[in-house]
């Protein structure tokens, strides 16, 4: 980043005072009017970013955009050639899948603590840690869905990222391998969730990950925050758009046809299903 005598030259363009602490940090965004910043993924891919040429535009509002789209410019850069380096989405999805196999037995047993709360089983989570007891208590977040004898409703059996989703997949226990009653489906919305879950701290590229990421639209102006699309390229939202960055791909090395094919096949969310043996099974292990 620069010094500040160079960031206070700069970044006054914007407006009298502003430097590059105000800028990156997101307290200029937030006092022009937008509601805000994208801030971790700024935070994660905004180092070494130095504004090029003048802002030229009338106001303090169009020369704050001028140079957010700069920022988005550079921060597109640093991604997809860090992404590109770790492997692009077939190591990316491999990690995820590798990450929930070692995880395998700890969110059976949260699913199953989900259960015996929606049945009554429990009044409490008592996972011994407040924030995933607050997790499974959230309907939303955690989705407890009873089959009619074990037909009607699907769900993939299997237990990673990439989920093929027949008609004839039908509910399968996760303990037994027996057609299953009851299927917990865990929704992840961002990447605190998926490290909340997963246990583990995520690889650079996975972090700043939402679910449904929308545009920063100032609060009365019709104007955008470029940086507010920038994310993880595992992110619908993102992935979606990576044919208009095909330069920037082009230059990282990433096969844009393979990108699609898995990012499509992609989802975050973890389903486990039970038969009544299997779930008295864990129970039983689990004290409850």
């Amino acid at each position: 980043m620069q010094n500040h005598e160079n960031s206070a030259a700069e970044y006054s363009q914007i407006a009298p005072g502003v430097t590059a602490e105000d800028f990156l940090s997101g307290r200029t965004g937030l006092v022009m009017g937008f509601p805000g910043t994208n801030q971790t993924v700024v935070d994660l891919w905004s180092e070494g970013f130095q504004l090029t040429g003048p802002l030229d535009a009338p106001n303090e509002l169009g020369r704050y955009c001028q140079a957010r789209d700069q920022l988005a410019k550079h921060m597109w850069r640093a991604i997809l050639a860090e992404y590109a380096r770790f492997g692009g989405a077939p190591a990316a999805c491999a990690w995820y899948d590798n990450a929930l196999r070692g995880r395998r037995e700890a969110i059976i047993h949260l699913a199953a603590r989900a259960v015996a709360l929606r049945h009554g089983q429990l009044t409490e989570p008592d996972t011994g840690f407040v924030p995933m007891d607050r997790f499974l208590r959230d309907h939303d977040r955690v989705v407890v869905t009873e089959a009619e004898s074990g037909g009607g409703k699907k769900a993939p059996a299997t237990f990673g990222s990439l989920h093929v989703m027949p008609a004839t997949s039908d509910f399968i226990c996760a303990v037994t391998g027996d057609a299953g009653t009851v299927v917990v489906k865990f929704v992840l919305n961002d990447w605190q969730d998926m490290e909340l879950l997963l246990g583990t701290e995520l690889p650079k590229i996975l972090q700043g990950w939402e679910r449904y990421r929308t545009p920063i639209k100032h609060r009365e102006c019709a104007r955008y925050d470029a940086v507010g699309m920038v994310g993880s390229p595992i992110e619908y939202a993102v992935h979606s758009t990576l044919r208009s960055h095909k330069d920037l791909c082009d230059a990282a090395g990433l096969n844009l046809v393979q990108e699609e094919q898995y990012l499509s096949a992609f989802s975050p969310n973890i389903y486990i299903g039970f038969c009544p043996k299997g779930l008295q099974k864990v129970w039983k292990s689990l004290g409850i």
